[in-house]
């Protein structure tokens, strides 16, 4: 079953990184809790996800220049601003994960001591970071990544990461990372319809502001990609399979000899292979799963030795 993890705790139904945001999500029945982490100017690590207080409570000024007593002094609608071990010590006893983003760098040390034999996971946009808490702990670590990268995969391989939080993603990246056993947790999934693309795609859970929302989503079973609720129809349609968009490894190849790019009903540009029976012939389908990195051109000419033809 899918992860339900709340942003900043519960970002759409209470005050940002907030316990009262704790307790939203918890009566959502989330999974867990994701918050940001910032240090005082005293050393103290504080849930604030700016560089400053100024958004989010009624005071102004940089995180980095105000004390832990100024901080907590602040109000956010009608709240106090949590320590991490404040929030940690909520999390625990809503029995909720507790997913924690280093805003900064050097904090892992801190970040590391206050987790301390805890199934959390701390996650940031700095994977050097991630691959010090690493040295520092036990604990799980997940890189953020905003863009697609060429080879996220390998992004969160260097950080020693055990997952990847994108912003966005594509069905390739769902298939590199379970074939490196990382987690997929995309963010931030604000609506049914994406929550159940994503979840069709592979996602191990889902950041979401509204958890309430989402949750009804992972609840259900997930539905089979067929081409009455792929928005990439028809790329991959034949008699006897009819959607493998979400699992050929070469997609998008973009080999012309191959697929062609075709517009949905929505409008996008996609690739398509509506033409491309090439990696549906048993043996050639075989090789490639042996040979991951295989290109079009050796399958092409595998295809032609076992049936004479070109393909």
């Amino acid at each position: 079953m899918a992860l339900v993890i709340g942003h900043r705790g519960a970002k759409a139904l209470a005050a940002e990184n907030t316990l009262e945001g704790f307790r939203a999500a918890a009566r959502c029945r989330a999974d867990w809790v994701e918050v940001d982490v910032r240090l005082s100017c005293d050393g103290g690590l504080v849930l604030m996800h700016d560089e400053t207080v100024d958004r989010t409570t009624n005071g102004k000024g940089l995180v980095e220049e105000l004390s832990l007593e100024e901080i907590k002094a602040l109000d956010v609608d009608g709240q106090r601003v949590p320590t991490l071990a404040e929030a940690f010590a909520a999390a625990r006893e809503l029995r909720l994960g507790l997913v924690v983003e280093m805003k900064e760098e050097g904090l892992e040390e801190l970040v590391a001591e206050t987790l301390k034999g805890s199934n959390s996971m701390v996650t940031s946009f700095y994977h050097s970071s991630l691959r010090e808490i690493k040295k520092l702990s036990d604990l799980r670590t997940g890189i953020i990544i905003s863009s697609l990268p060429v080879k996220p995969v390998q992004l969160a391989l260097w950080a020693e990461a055990d997952a990847i939080f994108p912003k966005r993603v594509n069905p390739r990246l769902f298939q590199e990372a379970r074939r490196q056993d990382l987690e997929v947790f995309p963010w931030t999934v604000n609506s049914k319809e994406d929550a159940s693309w994503l979840l069709r795609l592979g996602a191990d859970g889902l950041v979401t502001d509204n958890p309430c929302l989402i949750r009804e989503v992972a609840d259900q079973p997930v539905q089979a990609t067929g081409k009455s609720n792929c928005e990439y129809y028809p790329c991959h349609h034949f008699p006897t399979q009819e959607c493998t968009h979400c699992f050929c490894p070469l997609y998008p190849c973009q080999d012309l000899d191959l697929g062609r790019f075709v517009r949905t009903k929505r409008g996008k540009r996609v690739w398509s292979c509506i033409d491309c029976k090439l990696v549906h012939d048993p043996e050639v389908a075989r090789y490639l799963t042996e040979h991951p990195k295989a290109t079009t051109g050796e399958l092409r000419d595998l295809g032609r030795r076992k049936r004479g033809q070109d393909l």
